[in-house]
């Protein structure tokens, strides 16, 4: 049970080589050993961000890529993507997606996930998948990602979101009782909401958002310690703090949010 960042929560400090070493060095000092990458700048090379990895000290056990907004693209940067976690000696490649409620949408991207998922796995690669909060919304039965994993290789993994399952009105223990033999880590992100008369839950909308403030874990309204210990039953490893924004220091923000899992028990 390790903590770990996604360092997409701190993209504004991720965009020249120089400041990739200093902020690596900081999450290290705050205590961080595992990282998840996103978000680096255009111009600091793949050979770069290994560097600062070995300086500081950090493991990175995975990466995510943008893959909803442009899936071609994603698909063309194949190569590129397996070269470079292979340098980082990330495992883990994962994809965001919001599913939707149509089969033939759903069979169509499927498709696409198991021929990734296939040509990473012949480069010692896993992929996970991680649904957004309209895949999750209740369809009386059934979600949109029950209905994708039916389709979807066994190879293929589970990163749940907690801030997207309560967005969607989605039980923790449901997601984790069902899909836990596919799951390996997952993003906490707490908030509040900034305006108390919005009924945002459950939400289908992205535009919903701009109601959302980020805190750091345990100063919002998800209840982490139930979250945590459902997740401790099956033995989930890492446990990736996430807060793309701030109204404070960024580097505070993820000291607090460290500390706090620290106190839930969990380890460095």
């Amino acid at each position: 049970m390790k903590i770990g960042l996604q360092v997409s929560s701190l993209e504004a400090y991720l965009q020249t080589p120089h400041a990739v070493q200093e902020t690596f060095q900081k999450i290290r000092d705050i205590g961080y050993k595992y990282v998840q990458i996103q978000y680096i700048g255009n111009d600091v090379s793949a050979e770069s961000v290994n560097e600062s990895l070995r300086k500081s000290n950090l493991i990175c056990m995975g990466t995510q890529d943008d893959f909803y907004y442009d899936q071609e693209e994603f698909l063309n940067s194949i190569d590129k993507i397996i070269a470079r976690n292979l340098l980082w000696q990330a495992k883990y490649v994962c994809v965001a997606v919001v599913i939707s409620q149509n089969e033939n949408e759903i069979k169509k991207l499927s498709t696409k996930l198991n021929d990734m998922s296939h040509k990473l796995n012949n480069n010692g690669l896993i992929l996970e998948i991680h649904p957004l909060f309209p895949s999750l919304i209740s369809l009386g039965t059934t979600t949109p990602l029950d209905m994708l994993w039916k389709q979807i290789d066994d190879a293929i993994l589970l990163q749940p979101d907690f801030f997207h399952t309560f967005m969607a009105n989605a039980n923790v223990a449901d997601i984790m009782s069902k899909y836990h033999k596919r799951i390996v880590e997952a993003h906490l992100k707490d908030f509040r909401i900034l305006d108390g008369g919005i009924n945002m839950i459950p939400s289908d909308s992205f535009d919903d958002l701009k109601y959302c403030h980020f805190t750091p874990l345990g100063q919002g309204i998800i209840p982490w310690k139930d979250v945590i210990e459902e997740c401790k039953k099956y033995n989930m490893e890492y446990y990736w703090v996430e807060q793309e924004k701030w109204d404070k220091d960024a580097f505070d923000c993820m000291k607090e949010s460290f500390d706090y899992l620290i106190s839930c028990g969990l380890n460095a």
